[in-house]
């Protein structure tokens, strides 16, 4: 049995790197960095986060990310289960606004309503009438112009996707190296892949429903049944759920 974060932080320190210098090349912010090297699991957000940021990690220095893995397990460690933002810190300074504005727009609608209801009562004390509209309503129908009578252009078909390429999902590693893990159904599901995708290679999947998490989003290029999806993120761990050709990404793939 050995200390995950002492290990860690000595192979950081060997290596002469910065926190910094290391968030810049894996992507994964300093908080997380220093939550591993000081085994503060509980600022991480889930069992699946703790275990791909310990591998990336772990390869990046030049450790065996089995044997991290593999201590990480034997101690039975799950982090806090509460809702973690990866990708933005929440702000001390951001606090509910004063309703005084809301309250001074009520009550001034409130007066133009009373005024005006005066005013209408007033008007119908002294038999005033409405005054009929100078322009009868038929003068204002026009006649349709040649061009409205013309057939509508039929609407262009749908693209055909080939039967192979149906729900097909490809995972390429590009600029650098990226860990990726391939869920069925969704984020608890039945585990297709996990591990580190080399520079230049590619993995491909089929299914109708996959949950994919992206520890370097910034080194991944997404193809789903032939088309190329743009990253929101460059900073992992990013996930994306695709669903029949349809593909979400963010936190809320998580539900």
């Amino acid at each position: 049995m050995f200390e995950i974060g002492t290990t860690l932080r000595e192979a950081r320190v060997r290596r002469n790197l910065t926190l910094q210098q290391v968030e810049e090349d894996i992507k994964i912010r300093v908080k997380y960095v220093q939550a591993m090297e000081n085994e503060d699991w509980d600022v991480m957000p889930g069992v699946t986060y703790v275990k791909g940021f310990l591998r990336t990690y772990a390869t990046y220095l030049g450790l065996d990310p089995e044997v991290i893995i593999g201590e990480f397990r034997s101690r039975g460690m799950v982090p806090s289960q509460e809702h973690h933002e990866p990708f933005s810190g929440s702000s001390v300074i951001g606090k509910p606004q004063s309703h005084r504005g809301r309250n001074t727009i009520v009550i001034v609608a409130v007066l133009c309503l009373i005024a005006l209801a005066a005013i209408y009562v007033v008007g119908l004390l002294n038999g005033d009438k409405p005054e009929e509209p100078t322009t009868k309503p038929g003068a204002l129908v026009t006649s349709p112009s040649p061009s409205a009578s013309k057939t509508p252009k039929p609407a262009p078909t749908a693209k055909v996707i080939p039967a192979w390429q149906k729900n097909l999902v490809k995972l390429e590693a590009k600029g650098g190296d990226c860990w990726m893990e391939v869920r069925r159904d969704d984020s608890q599901g039945v585990v297709l892949f996990s591990g580190t995708v080399k520079d230049g290679d590619i993995q491909k999947f089929k299914g109708k429903v996959l949950w994919i998490s992206l520890g370097a989003p910034a080194n991944a290029r997404l193809d789903v049944q032939g088309k190329k999806v743009k990253l929101k993120s460059d900073v992992g761990p990013w996930p994306v759920l695709v669903k029949q050709g349809h593909v979400t990404q963010g936190p809320a793939t998580q539900g």
